[in-house]
């Protein structure tokens, strides 16, 4: 009974053994979404947000009304003294004898307590408003520098996962190659037996596995490797596996005719409306800086309550005295020693600084779509030329091993003629890699 419950449980966990043996499953979509979810620059650039918001909020705090509050306590040791003129008390003409001129006084009381309540606000600053604005616009462009890191960290991952997935296909190739020479080695060893081959026919068949052996040993590395390239780049920990569910020739799609033909839209580039945003930038601060010029305006509101007793908690003395003020104060800037011009013509200058860099980026992604059009046309020309290879390649070494067969050929042609498939199952590999990495890098230069 123990027993059927142990098979019973190992039945029913099957499928979440297998997925934790074969690793986390990935699509090409997964994958990407994966990295831009755990990308070390993705959360930064998250960060790089967050504290743009930060600051417009302490920057729109500026414009709003301001309340604090404010006790102080004062017990006077010894209570100032105040020199009052003598003929203030003095009978109108009596004279006044030496060294009494003044008379000293003391006002006030031992204990002086104060409690106030101050309200504050800007009314009116023309650079506030313009700053306001900016602030706004640097979180906005924040933003979008954001959406360009996520947008940058897919391509990476794109190239990462299609070349896991050439690196298993060169593997199966090169399998089945392994499983085709082992029949014809089968073959021949049974001839050999029967008197109808040499024994160097056979030896040239168990070289040719053993250099094709040798080299899968080598593409299992080379997969492994394409894995871990692949989890780096999706910042996915090196030492677990995973499983990618994507097939390679769904992937593989025809880049659309307007792609390689259309126009260059620009505003599909992040990076274009990020120097946009930038210059947008430079021209409210030049705004800013010469609404410097004009006055500023704030006003303000104070109650306070005193007290003031030579007894703090003599109750019968005098109580609490109110005070109230209301005022205004109205910043009127003469000279400020050219400081506000400075600024104004440094602000200028990074503004042109950024307008040169648009047009050079216009220019240089021009130069980027028509470089990445021609290395895939190119790519693709390629891969079709070694597609037609590599069934030339097999025509001829079926031919031959039916030629060997009949008696009228020798194993050095079939040697060969492996030799040579070998050889063009490589080239279309590497022309295959070509068209994957410039359909990506195609993409890239069009923003798509």
């Amino acid at each position: 009974m123990r027993k059927l419950y142990w098979l019973l449980c190992v039945f029913l966990l099957s499928p979440y053994l297998m997925q934790a043996q074969d690793g986390e499953a990935f699509s090409l979509e997964d994958a990407v979404n994966y990295a831009e979810r755990n990308s070390n620059e993705v959360k930064d650039a998250a960060l790089d947000v967050a504290h743009s918001k930060a600051q417009v909020k302490e920057y729109v705090s500026i414009g709003i009304p301001k309340i604090s509050a404010k006790v102080e306590y004062n017990y006077f040791l010894q209570i100032p003294t105040q020199l009052i003129p003598a003929e203030t008390f003095a009978p109108p003409g009596a004279p006044i004898p030496p060294g009494e001129e003044y008379i000293e006084a003391q006002f006030g009381t031992k204990n002086n307590l104060t409690g106030s309540v101050t309200l504050s606000s800007l009314v009116f600053d023309g650079s506030y408003f313009v700053g306001l604005k900016a602030s706004k616009g640097l979180l906005e462009m924040t933003k979008r520098q954001a959406d360009l890191t996520r947008h940058n960290i897919k391509y990476p991952v794109q190239k990462a996962y299609l070349t896991v997935l050439i690196a298993i296909e060169n593997r199966a190739v090169l399998v089945n190659n392994i499983s085709n020479i082992q029949k014809m080695l089968d073959e021949t060893i049974a001839y050999f037996e029967n008197g109808l081959v040499e024994q160097l026919d056979v030896e040239r068949l168990e070289l040719s596995k053993a250099n094709l052996e040798t080299e899968l040993s080598m593409v299992d590395r080379q997969v492994e490797l394409a894995h871990n390239v692949l989890k780096f780049q999706m910042n996915y920990p090196i030492d677990q596996k995973i499983t990618l569910t994507d097939k390679l020739e769904t992937l593989l799609k025809e880049v659309p005719k307007e792609d390689l033909e259309g126009d260059i839209d620009f505003k599909n580039r992040i990076e274009l409306d990020v120097l946009q945003r930038s210059e947008h930038l430079n021209n409210l601060n030049v705004k800013r800086y010469q609404m410097g010029y004009l006055p500023s305006l704030s006003a303000f509101a104070m109650h306070q309550q005193q007290l003031q007793r030579d007894n703090l908690f003599d109750n019968d003395a005098p109580g609490f005295f109110p005070t109230t003020i209301i005022g205004a104060t109205l910043n009127i800037p003469i000279f400020d020693g050219l400081e506000k011009s400075a600024k104004i013509q440094k602000t200028k200058i990074e503004r042109d600084k950024i307008s040169l860099q648009i047009k050079d980026f216009k220019r240089g992604t021009e130069l980027e779509v028509t470089n990445a059009r021609a290395v895939y046309i190119n790519a693709k020309q390629r891969l079709a030329s070694q597609e037609k290879n590599v069934a030339l390649a097999e025509k001829i070494l079926g031919v031959t091993k039916t030629k060997y067969k009949e008696g009228v050929g020798s194993s050095l042609e079939i040697t060969q003629a492996e030799q040579e498939l070998y050889r063009t199952q490589a080239n279309y590999m590497n022309a295959l890699y070509d068209v994957v990495a410039a359909t990506v890098d195609l993409n890239k230069s069009l923003g798509k």
